[in-house]
């Protein structure tokens, strides 16, 4: 699908004077439907800056812009026989375009494209072969539904099932399958003791205290007593022994439970350390698979949120999220047979509030998801600030460039406060609503149980028995949907750890690519022509021969392609066209590593590791004697 479409040449230069220096289009689609719903035309230019809207207004053109910084969210809207492009803004919500429906598939593509805009910087700028032509930027939409990719990757989110990304995330609790088992069973265990209380609360104030009562309140010859001081009465043997009975019990059921929450909470705690390591292991050990046009694609700071935040909130999830919502719902399963077991109807009674509670936790899910992918994109980009500017802290002193680092990075701590404020404020109002909307239950059990106790349809200690199962039903009930917050988080978060996992090497070895041996040396480059970005060439055409013991120096502005030709050498990337040969043999047929260890680099920008200077001289041979280094 284009979403570059040819504007009108009277509204090209329009188009032109509003766009920045360097700043990139991405799209641009015409509508034809005016706000009104009459047919017009307007344009929506989409750029890495701004979103543009261009109003033709029959030769007196206007345009209207928005900084893509700005967008909180942006959605297609269908209605009869047209649809809306809208964007949430801090000041609200503003229509873009209006369109007809023929017009809505290409326009449902926008808002994927907001997103892969905001989630990536952009690349340098790139230009058709007319030199005349608007700079842009391609964006590559998915086969399946034809939405807009984020730069660097493959995978579509909006094709992802949740289902299939919790499958995989706990694929890697299979390996510790025995200890997760007995995990669980600790977890049922402490569900079926949890229950327990009640029922002996029940006999407590049906069969010790209310019977006592009774007894003091009345004479040997059944008349009402009139002297009820406290102290003057000596309870039943029976009685005390029966107390003491249940008291115990109660006890041995709290005991229990804190028994088996304690060897819970180490066993879970000891998978979720081995399921942090098998994760980071896994990533970082891809991660050196990768071709290096992944890392050109990728901020240093957004990689190592992936490596590190992301996988501990990945953990977390596994081992505490779901730990607490599969105790939620057994408790809720449970407590729920319990309530129907005493009394069907008061329990019908007790659970109304209940379909509410579902239907506003699934808005509420619906709408925090897109405030936590919000919330991970500030964070990613306020981590690649750190990356950029803690290394390169001698540059940013030599050129007294620290006010000017100390006023990006509080532009984007205050989009990230920002960010995690809107979540706040949607917790706010969601939290304190379902607490709300739960403790009508309780008030509606008080009012049809007091009756039914007043009837003497009802004992006084089933009702509070009654009463403290509908406390502990209510409670996992708001578990689960503080939890929602949790599962959206762990949603998001597993996406783009296992979208560097899907990501596939630009550059690999073919099935049949074999051992140089000793290379004698002899590059042969045969019409080699390189783009990083698929527009600016920066070889075209390019040949010749370098035999072996040959010095060859190569001179040229910056960004003639001179680091290029070492990079396609020690095939780092691909040529685009062409073929490279060392000593007559495609260098697409050799193994990299075999390759590169006969190729000797210095980098334009060294590196120093953390270690001796030995250490990082011999770092291309390990085994390097101390004579060799020298």
């Amino acid at each position: 699908m284009d979403l570059l479409e040819p504007i009108s040449q009277d509204l090209e230069p329009h188009l032109r004077r509003e766009l920045h220096p360097g700043e990139l289009l991405l799209a641009l689609l015409s509508a034809d439907l005016d706000p009104d719903g009459r047919y017009g035309e307007n344009w929506l230019a989409l750029t890495d800056e701004r979103i543009l809207v261009i109003h033709a207004n029959g030769g007196s053109p206007s345009v209207d812009a928005w900084p893509l910084a700005d967008v909180q969210r942006i959605q297609t809207r269908s209605y009869v026989g047209n649809g809306s492009l809208v964007v949430e803004l801090p000041d609200g919500m503003h229509e873009l375009v209006r369109f007809s429906q023929g017009s809505y598939f290409k326009f449902s593509a926008i808002p994927q494209v907001v997103e892969a805009a905001m989630a990536f910087p952009s690349p340098e700028v790139g230009q058709d072969e007319d030199e005349g032509a608007i700079p842009h930027r391609r964006i590559e939409h998915c086969d399946t539904c034809g939405r807009a990719l984020r730069r660097g990757t493959k995978v579509c989110p909006a094709c992802i099932k949740k289902s299939e990304t919790f499958w995989r995330l706990f694929s890697y609790v299979k390996p510790y399958k025995k200890i997760a088992i007995f995990g669980f069973c600790l977890t049922l265990t402490m569900t079926a003791i949890g229950l327990l209380p009640p029922q002996l609360n029940a006999i407590l104030i049906d069969d010790v205290i209310t019977p006592v009562i009774a007894n003091y309140m009345t004479d040997e010859n059944g008349v009402r007593g009139q002297d009820l001081t406290l102290g003057q009465r000596t309870p039943p043997a029976a009685a005390v022994e029966l107390l003491l009975w249940v008291v115990t019990g109660l006890l041995f059921i709290h005991f229990s439970r804190m028994l088996f929450n304690g060897i819970r909470s180490y066993t879970m705690g000891w998978l979720g350390q081995r399921i942090t390591y098998d994760l980071q292991t896994q990533i970082f050990s891809y991660l050196q698979l990768l071709s290096l046009s992944f890392y050109s694609r990728h901020s240093t700071g957004r990689i190592m949120t992936r490596v590190t935040s992301d996988t501990e909130r990945m953990r977390g999830f596994i081992t505490t999220g779901f730990q607490d919502m599969v105790v939620a719902i057994l408790t809720l399963i449970g407590i729920g047979a319990m309530l129907f077991y005493m009394n069907w109807e008061l329990a019908l009674l007790a659970l109304i509030p209940t379909p509410i509670m579902l239907i506003v936790t699934l808005f509420y899910r619906k709408r925090i998801h897109w405030v936590f992918h919000s919330i991970w994109r500030r964070i990613s980009a306020l981590n690649s600030q750190l990356a950029d500017t803690i290394p390169g802290v001698k540059v940013v002193k030599a050129f007294a460039q620290e006010s000017r680092e100390i006023a990006t990075f509080d532009k984007r701590n205050t989009e990230l406060r920002e960010a995690r404020m809107v979540s706040v404020k949607m917790k706010s109002y969601f939290l304190p609503g379902i607490a709300f909307i739960t403790s009508t239950g309780s008030v509606i059990l008080w009012w049809f149980g007091g009756n039914r106790v007043l009837e003497n349809t009802l004992t006084l200690g089933q009702l509070q028995a009654f009463i403290s199962y509908m406390v502990m039903f209510l409670s996992p009930v708001r578990e689960l949907s503080r939890l929602s917050d949790e599962l959206e988080s762990a949603a998001t978060t597993a996406e783009r750890v296992f979208e560097i996992l899907d990501t596939e090497p630009d550059v690999m070895d073919g099935p049949d690519a074999k051992d140089p041996g000793v290379i004698e040396g002899r590059v042969e480059f045969r019409n080699v022509s390189f783009t990083y970005d698929g527009f600016a060439r920066i070889l075209d055409r390019c040949s010749f021969t370098v035999e072996p013991g040959e010095m060859i120096g190569l001179v040229g502005h910056s960004g003639a392609g001179k680091s290029t030709l070492v990079n396609l050498i020690s095939r780092f990337f691909d040529a685009t066209d062409g073929e490279i040969l060392i000593d007559g043999v495609s260098i697409t047929d050799l193994q990299q590593k075999k390759l590169r260890a006969q190729i000797g680099v210095v980098l334009q920008e060294p590196l120093l590791f953390q270690g001796s200077i030995a250490q990082n001289i011999a770092y291309g041979r390990p085994d390097a004697s101390r004579s060799d280094i020298i």
